[in-house]
């Protein structure tokens, strides 16, 4: 596996994996150039520090990021940054947390929801996710590398041998049920959701923000030509997770 692997218009795609019963999951961290220096969005998860750490080590010829973009605070996205910055300098933090000092990152520049801002001279924009499971999520959209950052959605357990695959590069055969499980795992708030009402929300982000790549933190990036083939996976998979929910309430009354 390389330190990095392109995704395009400046924009690498970092990871690992963790071992689940049924196959892989991934647990990434993207690095984007920029005119002022290397953006890492998020920072990964400490079980993978090591790791990690040698491999943005080497992507970025030692030098280490300048700034880092926080999808949202939970230790899978946020647990390296203390130890990032031991190594590499108090490189700029951005953001979407209330209360940055209360969340551990009193240096954190706070990145409002709805907003975009210039960073080390790329421009992003800070969206409120439709599929998330923290509050102060956000998702975050990469105005020039036209990549879209959406942190806990859009996630996938893969099969043992393609941790470097996009996922339309995935095997056919059990990659629906990859997307289905991954989200019933992770997204538990989902039984109680209208799927219509959550795939019109999603449709029309990617109508106002239209991604070449969707860049998941626990799946692999999607092609804009296996966008639509993806998100039918995973509407197929909410109407499975609420109906599952439903026949399973009515059988318990």
């Amino acid at each position: 596996m390389s330190a990095s692997l392109e995704l395009g218009r400046g924009v690498e795609w970092i990871h690992e994996c963790y071992s689940e019963p049924t196959g892989h999951l991934h647990v990434s961290v993207y690095l984007v150039r920029a005119p002022g220096g290397d953006i890492l969005v998020d920072s990964g998860s400490f079980y993978h520090r090591d790791s990690l750490h040698s491999r943005i080590e080497s992507a970025t010829d030692g030098r280490g990021p300048r700034a880092l973009i926080l999808s949202h605070s939970d230790y899978p996205h946020s647990g390296n940054i203390p130890t990032f910055r031991e190594e590499w300098g108090d490189f700029e933090i951005v953001a979407s947390v209330a209360s940055p000092e209360i969340q551990g990152l009193p240096y954190a520049r706070r990145a409002r929801i709805g907003e975009s801002l210039d960073v080390l001279g790329r421009r992003f924009t800070f969206l409120d996710p439709p599929l998330a499971d923290r509050s102060h999520t956000t998702w975050i959209y990469d105005e020039e590398g036209k990549t879209l950052f959406v942190a806990d959605g859009f996630g996938t357990i893969h099969p043992p041998g393609h941790c470097d695959s996009w996922w339309g590069d995935l095997p056919l055969e059990g990659r629906t049920e990859g997307v289905l499980e991954f989200h019933d795992q992770t997204l538990r708030w989902l039984i109680y959701v209208d799927p219509d009402r959550l795939m019109t929300a999603l449709r029309d982000i990617f109508a106002r923000h239209p991604a070449e790549v969707v860049a998941p933190i626990h799946g692999p990036p999607i092609a804009r030509a296996d966008l639509e083939a993806y998100l039918d996976d995973l509407e197929s998979g909410v109407r499975t997770i609420v109906s599952t929910h439903a026949a399973m309430t009515t059988e318990e009354e």
